[in-house]
């Protein structure tokens, strides 16, 4: 049935009209949308089809074409493919294909031209196999007259019919909404991935930010901490220094007097030294810390004894107990006997980080014991140093070996010192390919054990003096021995 019989038996029933055989009045009356709506019913729906699809379907249906083609006029004056229909079916894979013909200029001129070089566009679009042998086209404009693009009828018929026309008139209102929804939505969608984008940005910007502020918190924190600790250490430093100064001066003064005893005069002069040895070793750290710019600090290797420095240790420190007066238990334990205890390390360095260590520990322990010892493995050689002294302050285990650090700031604090003596000694172990670290004694009510690692270089040979094979025949061979000696309170040294 074509469309001018279903035309007019759709009108028959009504009422007769004057133009029911003319399709050009048709169009123009009142029952061209019910004609629509009856076209609607004869296209099935699916969700594929888009609306521009079936509105390319509708046109195809009313204009009886053999192809119905709505394109999009292009910034680069060229046509993309919206909508492709072959008398009742949608071509989907044209969608979007784009093409040129010599039609445009005469669209933006007269609207609406006439071909019949219909291969022009359809060969462009992949379509060789045809029966059309005319194409109509019509321009399709928005409301501010701005080209959108247009419509393409292409016929059996070299000359457009009258339906032809009257199909591009009617349908080219709903072709031009249809495209300007499309560009809308292009336009939509690519505002909102740009949107899109610029928020992520925003939010990676603000997260840079957020991080950038919080490394400038902790940044600010660490500094804050760093000008509160020199201050601190700068003030104890100040007071350390004095302290002795005074006393060797003060006690200096007092030598000059007539009347004294040389028990007196002994005594005075004990203090004076021990005053001058604080002073000095004070003087050693600092000059330590500076050195460690230097990239030879602990790599000067060479053979020695560790019994020996043990023993040097011992005796210094057994010296210092007995002056200051305090009852305090000194012992040693040496891992291997004498003869066997030669290893290769920086001497220096190794008997720095033990006179560190045991300075701390005669100092922070009032009564008690300090013991200290080595242990020769393996791969390396471990070093302690145990207290029964005031222990080391909850969740400080680690940061004591940093520069300034102290368990108490105070100048009013009951034990002096500069807070350097661990840092050095960390500073040396670490020099040394070493590990170095603590803990509070688990077995005993208070105190701390300082250990620490050294890389294990042991010597097979070495030089030994006449008095040195006189001691070695003296002592047993056992691989572990204590050597136990205290230093009791004299009353004179008080």
């Amino acid at each position: 049935m074509n469309l001018i019989t279903r035309i007019v038996k759709f009108l028959s029933p009504r009422r007769k009209f004057s133009c029911s055989a003319n399709p050009s009045g048709f169009f123009a009356s009142e029952d061209a949308s019910e004609l629509i709506r009856s076209l609607n019913s004869d296209i099935p729906e699916s969700k594929i089809i888009s609306s521009i699809d079936t509105l390319a379907l509708k046109i195809s249906k009313t204009s009886q074409a053999e192809y119905v083609l709505i394109a999009r006029l292009t910034q680069e004056q060229k046509f993309q493919v919206e909508a492709f229909s072959h008398t009742s079916k949608i071509d989907q894979q044209k969608k979007s294909l784009q093409f040129e013909t010599k039609l445009l200029s005469s669209l933006l001129q007269n609207n609406t031209v006439h071909s019949n070089d219909p291969a022009e566009i359809l060969s462009s679009l992949g379509t060789t196999k045809h029966h059309a042998k005319s194409v109509t086209a019509m321009l399709l404009k928005n409301s501010e007259g701005v080209s959108l693009g247009a419509i393409f009828i292409f016929s059996k018929k070299k000359q457009p019919t009258l339906t032809t026309i009257n199909s591009l008139q009617f349908f080219s209102f709903f072709a031009a909404s249809e495209l300007r929804h499309l560009i809308s939505k292009e336009k939509m969608e690519k505002k909102n991935k740009e949107l899109l984008r610029t928020e992520e940005e925003l939010k990676l910007k603000n997260q840079l930010l957020d991080n950038l502020n919080k490394n400038i918190s902790k940044a600010k924190q660490v500094v804050d901490e760093s000008s509160r600790l020199k201050s601190a250490f700068l003030a104890n430093l100040s007071h350390e220094i004095r302290t002795p100064m005074n006393v060797i001066m003060g006690f200096t003064e007092l030598l000059s007097a007539e009347n004294m005893s040389a028990e007196q005069r002994r005594h005075y002069i004990d203090i004076i030294q021990q005053n001058g040895t604080r002073l000095l070793h004070i003087m050693d750290s600092l000059i330590d810390i500076s050195r460690f710019q230097a990239k030879n600090i602990g790599k000067e290797q060479k053979a020695f004894s560790l019994n020996h420095i043990m023993k040097q240790l011992h005796n210094n420190y057994l010296s210092e107990i007995s002056i200051t007066g305090k009852p305090l238990n000194l012992r040693i334990t040496l891992g291997e006997p004498d003869g066997k205890d030669i290893v290769s390390l920086d001497k220096e360095a190794t008997y720095k980080v033990l006179n560190h260590l045991l300075d701390n520990a005669v100092k922070f322990t009032a009564s008690g014991y300090v013991h200290f010892g080595y242990e020769i493995r393996e791969k390396h050689i471990l070093f302690f140093v145990e207290d029964s002294g005031i222990g080391i302050p909850e969740g400080k285990e680690n940061v004591i070996f940093d520069l300034f650090r102290q368990g108490d700031l105070r100048l009013s604090r009951q034990f002096g010192g500069t807070g350097l003596g661990l840092a050095i000694a960390k500073r040396y172990v670490s020099a040394m390919n070493g590990q170095i670290w603590c803990h509070n004694n688990e077995n005993e009510r208070c105190g701390a054990t300082f250990k620490f690692t050294l890389p294990c270089h042991p010597e097979v040979k070495k030089e030994t003096t006449s008095d040195d094979k006189d001691q070695g025949t003296k002592r047993n061979s056992g691989s572990m021995r204590q050597l136990q000696f205290s230093a009791s309170s004299k009353p004179g040294n008080q």
